[in-house]
């Protein structure tokens, strides 16, 4: 996890406080240090005041207090170090706009950041930190739509909710240890039926089983909840040759879940490089989507079925249907919504909403 930066104090202390406490604790005067240590008063004087400790100085210090000079020097540079962030704080205070960009709240309550916009100069350092950018246009550029983005028409989408959760990707990517065995097409396409029947049958572990099995054709597959304004189904791209895909909690019915599983695992068959694609709700289409999509519809439900699939009038005829070429209602009615066979609000009640542990709750239960 990226490590917050917190600032605990709105105050920077200069080493020459700690001085100043030195010499009520021993009962000294400025003008009695300042002879031991072979400088003016008035260096003393200044030293208390805030101006710079050199080394040498700390040195002189060392020999007179007892107090090693790398703890003198410790003060110094903690103190210069709060001077130059809290002069940064206050430069960034005036571009609160950039902080409002971001699901604040929902950061807040992963731990990603601890502030809030009372403090925005304090907020935009810690989203500075959060996304690994040393300027605010590094900052600014994370507010800006992501190109490999399917732009929903039907609902807005906030381009900050969506770059905090690719950088919730890359945050999981960078704790975890490479796959035992690099991408392999051909095993892809063999595990697609295990995949394929879990959608009929759900055991208690199956979001682990889902990633044991593309973990065996060296395909990564991650869990991120959704981030609220992000609007994302699922996310595929590739990290050092490594095919990442991603699913998100939003809308996770069995329907939702299993065709944005097999549209990202389309895009990792079809679509191999290193080009990012990230589905959400219904909008403009693309032939890389269109394809992927293809993939999805024709694995799940196979078109020499889809002909019956359109006939079908009762929620018993689905559950039948579903069972008898091997995967979920969900599936089979969230086809019938998409094609328009049924009217979305009905059947409803045949999708089942997932609760998905990954690999290590699976095998801590």
């Amino acid at each position: 996890m990226t490590e917050i930066i917190e600032i605990e104090t709105d105050y920077a202390i200069p080493a020459g406080e700690y001085i100043q406490e030195w010499l009520e604790e021993n009962n000294w005067t400025q003008a009695r240090l300042a002879r031991a240590v072979g400088v003016t008063p008035k260096h003393i004087s200044k030293l208390i005041a805030g101006a710079r400790l050199t080394h040498e100085v700390a040195i002189q210090l060392e020999f007179v207090t007892g107090i090693a000079a790398r703890i003198w020097m410790s003060y110094e540079n903690t103190y210069r170090e709060d001077v130059a962030r809290l002069a940064l704080q206050h430069s960034l205070e005036e571009h609160v706009e950039i902080a409002r960009a971001f699901p604040l709240k929902d950061m807040r309550a992963r731990g990603l950041i601890s502030g809030n916009l009372r403090k925005p100069g304090e907020v935009l350092m810690e989203l500075m930190a959060f996304f690994r950018v040393g300027s605010l246009d590094g900052l600014n550029a994370r507010t800006q739509p992501v190109p490999a983005f399917r732009q929903a028409l039907s609902h807005s989408v906030d381009p900050g909710a969506v770059q905090v959760w690719l950088r919730l990707i890359e945050m999981e990517l960078e704790q975890s240890e490479p796959l035992d065995v690099p991408f392999d097409r051909d095993m892809l396409e063999a595990v697609i039926p295990d995949i394929r029947k879990l959608s009929a049958d759900y055991p208690e572990d199956f979001g682990a089983r889902l990633v044991h099995l593309l973990a065996s054709a060296g395909v990564r597959l991650l869990f991120i909840n959704d981030v609220p304004g992000a609007r994302v189904h699922g996310c595929t791209q590739w990290f050092g040759g490594t095919p990442v895909v991603t699913l998100s909690t939003r809308g996770k019915d069995d329907g939702k879940f299993w065709f944005t599983l097999f549209h990202e695992i389309g895009h990792v068959l079809r679509h191999e490089g290193n080009r990012m694609f990230i589905q959400a709700d219904s909008g403009k289409r693309t032939p890389h989507e269109d394809e992927a999509d293809e993939f999805a519809r024709d694995t799940l439900i196979p078109p020499e079925f889809v002909p019956e699939l359109r006939t079908l009038n009762s929620k018993t005829k689905v559950r039948s249907f579903a069972r008898r070429i091997g995967t979920c209602p969900g599936v089979v009615v969230g086809r019938m919504h998409r094609e328009q066979v049924w009217d979305f609000r009905f059947g409803q009640d045949l999708f089942q909403k997932l609760v998905i542990s990954d690999d290590e709750e699976a095998e801590s239960s």
